[in-house]
């Protein structure tokens, strides 16, 4: 599997730009759509024997690495990590997007002596694809890469990164405040009646009541949504979202819940001899429900983000991007191919290729 053209990606001399005016934005990301199972957490604690000496590590300053961010369990926006003094900054290929990501945690004491937690770890390595895809965990997220380069060398925490500047995990703004009910019923109410739910009803129905929020019982387990069959009903939770593509995401995966009470046994035939998914951190490990949600969320992403799409070079292109979804959440392929046979995609510059194997000229 190969990353897409680096022609794609901004400059170096655009990079360089970015680095100097994220510099001082380090952010810690909330959990992801539902909540991590504990704790076999690849961020590891090491113990600091000695200290770097001057200026080790900065022939690694400024390395860009191409690949696939996936932040909070969303589909993954392709892009570039380049490391600097202040962490990891991504940018993504079309500009839209830049964030600082940290590249080692806070300084910590203990009985045993100082540590430092990685920010940076090897989840593992797909090997079922053309080229061997390496998938790192980095703060809140999942970034991909054919070519990890320096990720390697920062994955096993060198002794160098101990002697970078020590800053404390901060967090990102939520959507709305914890206790802002007004704020986040409002925020709901608005996403409902959008043209993005207009779209996901199409797909898979409208609820039979409006939308409400995750109730306390809700949110002790952590869910960020809720789809109720028996009452054919979802509730959402903007408090503890950071991002309306992560409200968006929510919304489209509680709603093929409700596909999924509809349809099981056309869902069941649409999965058979699909993979389950690798990383036991991604929402839908373990849990064949939940899998086949996701799916359904990451393929209408795919489908409504390439809507634009303008030429049939283009659209070869995009339909390379497929391949990084279906690697993060197998499955998300098939669920593209049936959803482009639905009249809400009947014009889609990818339907011919999908459905037919051919890029439509």
């Amino acid at each position: 599997m190969t990353v897409r053209a680096a022609v794609r990606l901004t400059s170096f001399v655009a990079l360089a730009a970015a680095l100097a005016a994220a510099a001082g934005g380090e952010r810690r990301a909330p959990r992801a759509y539902a909540p991590e199972a504990a704790s076999d957490d690849t961020l590891r604690a090491r113990l600091v024997a000695a200290r770097a000496e001057e200026g080790a590590g900065a022939h690694f300053l400024g390395t860009m690495v191409l690949g696939y961010l996936s932040e909070h369990g969303l589909p993954p926006v392709e892009g570039s990590l380049a490391l600097s003094d202040t962490g990891l900054v991504f940018r993504s290929a079309d500009g839209r997007d830049q964030r600082v990501l940290p590249v080692v945690g806070p300084l910590r004491r203990s009985a045993q002596g100082a540590w430092r937690a990685s920010a940076v770890s090897l989840a593992y390595v797909d090997e079922t694809t053309r080229h061997p895809a390496y998938l790192f965990r980095l703060d809140g997220g999942v970034f991909e890469t054919d070519a990890p380069g320096a990720l390697l060398d920062l994955a096993a925490h060198p002794a160098w990164l101990d002697s970078l500047t020590s800053r404390e995990w901060s967090a990102e703004r939520t959507l709305v405040g914890v206790s802002d009910t007004a704020a986040a019923r409002s925020l709901v109410t608005t996403l409902m009646a959008g043209a993005y739910a207009d779209s996901l009803y199409t797909i898979f129905g409208r609820p039979a009541y409006a939308a409400g929020l995750v109730g306390a019982r809700g949110r002790a387990a952590g869910r960020l949504g809720e789809y109720v069959s028996s009452r054919d009903s979802l509730a959402l939770d903007p408090a503890r979202m950071t991002s309306v593509a992560q409200l968006r995401h929510t919304l489209a995966h509680e709603l093929a819940h409700r596909w999924q009470a509809r349809a099981g046994a056309q869902l069941a035939m649409l999965w058979q001899g699909i993979a389950p998914i690798r990383d036991p951190k991604r929402y839908g490990y373990g849990n064949a429900a939940e899998h086949q949600a996701e799916a359904a969320a990451f393929a209408v992403h795919f489908l409504l983000s390439t809507t634009g799409t303008a030429s049939a070079a283009d659209a070869a292109v995009e339909a390379a991007t497929l391949d990084h979804y279906e690697l993060l959440v197998p499955g998300t392929r098939t669920m593209a191919r049936y959803f482009a046979m639905q009249p809400l995609f009947a014009r889609h510059p990818l339907r011919s290729w999908l459905t037919t194997g051919r890029v439509a000229s």
